[in-house]
């Protein structure tokens, strides 16, 4: 698999409600004795809540103090040591990310949540059959973990077994039938194997979901381009930068290897 093809595929604070502090009356002295809630930290829950709304909105310094935060305060969540690697993976810190899922898999062996995520950062780095083995472990306990099957169908693909990359991505949709990132996958893998109006279909009511992101309509484009469809892959790719480069994409998609 060529280079660019390989690409292709890895192409709010809630305040709570104010309340009124307790009044106690002392009937001794007729005086009232005003006492202040106690103070509570917040828990994991609500830092990660705090932390993907910063991330939402572009505050990533923010967002990744506070998934680190949930981290600290809550060792034996998996939920939270696999945002937190997710956040500094995201911002470039890979080896530290790592070492956070590792050492949560040293308290969880085994566990479906840590091993997905670490099998996204084997991703990242181009080791393919490391994050399949790791996607295989997970659903050896978790067999319709969705982001495991989805995992597992991008390494398959990077490993040009694309057939059975389509098959896992249609068993992760089947899991959670609204999984973008399934769904995208699956698109572009069946454009890599020649099934460009296949991938037309999937792609095309993905991208008119409000919370698709951007590279999915990018697809699209590419999908409907390569379907004959140019008028259409430019109208999406009107305002965006290399829309000229449309044609050589589509000659590197269909090209073999």
């Amino acid at each position: 698999m060529t280079a660019i093809r390989a690409t292709a595929l890895l192409a709010v604070l809630a305040l709570p409600a104010c309340s009124l502090p307790r009044v106690e009356w002392s009937p001794q002295r007729y005086e009232r004795q005003v006492q202040a809630p106690p103070t509570r930290q917040p828990d994991a829950g609500s830092r990660l809540r705090v932390a993907a709304a910063a991330e939402a909105s572009g505050q990533s310094d923010i967002a990744l103090s506070m998934y680190g935060a949930a981290a600290a305060a809550a060792p034996g969540d998996a939920a939270a040591q696999a945002r937190f690697a997710g956040a500094l993976a995201r911002s470039g810190n890979i080896s530290r990310a790592e070492e956070v899922l590792t050492a949560g898999l040293a308290r969880r062996p085994g566990d479906a949540v840590l091993l997905v995520q670490l099998g996204r950062l084997r991703l990242r780095s181009g080791v393919a059959d490391q994050a399949l083995q790791l996607f295989d472990q997970a659903l050896s306990s978790a067999p319709a973990n969705a982001n495991a099957l989805d995992g597992r169908g991008v390494a398959l693909d990077l490993a040009g077994r694309h057939s059975e990359a389509q098959d896992s991505y249609r068993r992760a949709l089947t899991a959670s039938p609204s999984l973008i990132a399934a769904s995208n996958n699956l698109g572009m893998s069946l454009l890599l194997t020649g099934r460009a109006a296949e991938a037309v279909a999937v792609l095309e009511p993905l991208a008119s979901r409000p919370d698709a992101p951007a590279r999915v309509r990018n697809n699209l484009a590419v999908a409907q381009a390569a379907a004959g469809d140019r008028n259409s892959a430019r109208t999406i790719l009107s305002q965006r930068e290399g829309a000229e480069d449309l044609d050589g994409l589509v000659t590197a998609l269909r090209t073999p290897g």
